[in-house]
């Protein structure tokens, strides 16, 4: 039975009441041995070892104590036994209540004290339990505020992409966003779908500056999967997932890799894609808050492509898919001011189809409409790139050409005329036959024989065109006095029999 440590005398003390006890019962044995002192000095050093002895319970360890106080007691027992005197008989009675006072209330004191001990150790553990649950609260609440701040930032974002009505401004704020929104990664790209051969196309990227350049263009095996599960992709170590073949990048080292597909209804476009050198690099949350910037990126892809294609309907003929009269007139103006900035030649073909009044009116609206859509494909075969070509109005055309001089547009014109004559194929009607008919009757003939005979009088109308050619600045210097040198040229070719070009 020890005292806890924490409730242990000074060293001092609990070595010099031992030697002090020591030292009492060492005189006292002296005394009764070699002297002949007064009972009043054996009895006062009688007193000082019973109340070092006492003492010694307090200070001293338990096997000290009790080795202290059989020695206190044997030597007090000597000198009662030696003098017997009724006041030693008094102090070896008073010891021993004294030591067996001491003895409990030291045990007393122990269990107080073990009892204090084991509180406090409960306050211990209770208090490593509360800063535990303060830490998870800490972590929890750092958490939180990491998934407000990105849903703040996915607002934002939000905001941001509904303001957007280009394809490419989309993906270079969507690789920015997802790039800053989940960090940890080294390069994020965005690749979408080309249409015409199905496969990946590098739209936009970003990275870190100690990243080389980006060379594969056309994704790799984690894009491709992704593309073709229509699923989220979370890789941790590319290395132990059966899934992948690890290969060597020439471009960068690629352990972690987190990408998303951007579905358009269920249709994949394209793939959302980033990757880290270092191993475990993303989280489910990571792949929750790509997930949900992809589903707003699809959002402004699709309507990015719904206005395109409303200002393609707002600008384009509906039945030749070429450009209309008012969209055409504000390219001419901006190609005429481009090119005075630049002193180069524009040039402007209008053209109209021959006799298409008659042709309507003979094979139908339907055929005319056939018509004027191979005419336009002649239009788009010819016009070279960086040209326009338009429906001016009912039958006629107009073709833009930059930095091409009158003569090489007469030249193109040309082209037209005979592509047109060639291409564009006519109808064939009976020619009526009426007097050769009435001359049978009256002749005595059978009208029926002679109306076998007119069927077989076929008239084909053929498809030609008139074009005429203006230039600037030759001819005019502003585009409404372009179009009417253009429209001039095209009624003289008319009025000289049609089928014509006319550049001068």
């Amino acid at each position: 039975m020890d005292v806890p440590s924490e409730t242990r005398s000074p060293q001092v003390i609990r070595w010099l009441v031992p030697l002090s006890l020591l030292l009492a019962c060492a005189a006292l044995a002296i005394l009764l041995v070699h002297g002949s002192p007064s009972i009043g000095t054996i009895h006062t050093v009688a007193l000082l070892a019973i109340a070092l002895s006492a003492y010694a319970w307090m200070v001293a360890p338990a096997a000290g104590s009790t080795v202290l106080s059989l020695i206190a007691f044997v030597t007090l027992a000597w000198a009662d036994a030696a003098r017997r005197t009724p006041l030693l008989h008094g102090s070896l009675a008073a010891f021993a209540l004294l030591i067996a006072a001491a003895g409990w209330q030291r045990r007393r004191r122990f269990i107080r004290l073990q009892r204090m001990s084991q509180r406090l150790e409960d306050l211990r553990e209770e208090r490593t339990v509360k800063d535990q649950a303060i830490a998870a609260t800490n972590q929890a609440r750092e958490a939180l505020q990491k998934k407000l701040a990105r849903y703040t930032q996915l607002q934002q974002i939000a905001e941001e992409l509904g303001n957007l009505t280009d394809l490419h401004a989309i993906a270079e704020l969507a690789v920015t966003r997802a790039f800053s929104l989940i960090g940890k990664s080294d390069v994020c790209l965005l690749f979408l779908v080309d249409p015409e051969p199905q496969e990946l196309s590098l739209i936009a990227s970003k990275k870190r500056e100690a990243i080389p350049a980006i060379r594969a263009k056309h994704g790799d095996q984690f894009d491709r999967h992704v593309l073709r599960t229509h699923r989220p992709l979370l890789v941790n170590d590319v290395r132990r997932d059966f899934r992948f073949t690890v290969t060597v990048s020439l471009e960068r080292e690629v352990n972690s890799v987190i990408a998303c597909p951007l579905l358009l209804g269920q249709s994949p476009a394209g793939v959302l894609r980033l990757d880290s050198a270092q191993p475990g690099a993303y989280t489910q949350d990571d792949l929750r808050f790509l997930d949900i910037l992809l589903d707003l990126v699809s959002t402004a892809v699709t309507n990015a492509k719904l206005f395109a294609e409303t200002q393609r309907l707002a600008m384009t003929d509906g039945l030749t898919g070429l450009t209309l009269r008012r969209p055409f007139l504000e390219q001419l103006g901006r190609e005429l001011t481009r090119a005075s900035r630049g002193r180069e030649p524009v040039s402007l073909i209008l053209l109209d189809v021959d006799h298409f009044k008659t042709y309507n009116d003979t094979f139908g609206h339907t055929a005319g409409d056939l018509v004027l859509k191979a005419v336009a494909e002649v239009l788009r075969t010819v016009v070279p790139p960086g040209g326009a070509a338009g429906r001016y109005g009912g039958e006629e055309f107009v073709v833009l050409l930059p930095r091409l001089p009158r003569a090489q547009a007469a030249e193109t014109a040309e082209k037209i005329r005979q592509l047109v004559a060639q291409q564009v194929p006519g109808r064939e009607r009976a020619r009526p036959q009426a007097s050769h008919a009435s001359a049978a009757v009256r002749s005595g003939g059978s009208p029926r024989g002679s109306r076998a005979r007119d069927a077989g009088v076929v008239e084909r109308q053929p498809v030609t065109v008139s074009l005429g050619v203006a230039s600037f600045p030759d001819d005019a210097q502003a585009d409404l006095e372009l179009i009417r040198v253009a429209d001039e040229r095209l009624y003289q070719a008319k009025a000289a029999g049609r089928n014509l070009v006319v550049s001068a």
